[in-house]
């Protein structure tokens, strides 16, 4: 499931997804995660999406809003 990291807080990391929040243990992320960080979560693993993943999803969600 494609998450989006919401908040940071000190000891877990709340997460929105297409289905739900949820709020995961800060452990499971790298050191430097943000909000707004794109990651999939998988079976209990987390895969953060680089930077161009990101950027490539934030131009295609620009484009399907101006075309709707």
């Amino acid at each position: 499931m494609k998450i989006v990291v919401g908040e940071v807080r000190e000891f877990d990391v709340i997460c929105e997804s297409d289905e739900a929040t949820v709020i995961l243990p800060k452990s499971m992320f790298p050191k430097k995660v943000f909000p707004g960080d794109i990651a999939n979560y998988v079976n209990g693993q987390i895969e953060m999406w680089d930077e161009e993943e990101q950027y490539d999803e934030e131009q295609l969600n620009m484009l399907f809003k101006i075309l709707v």
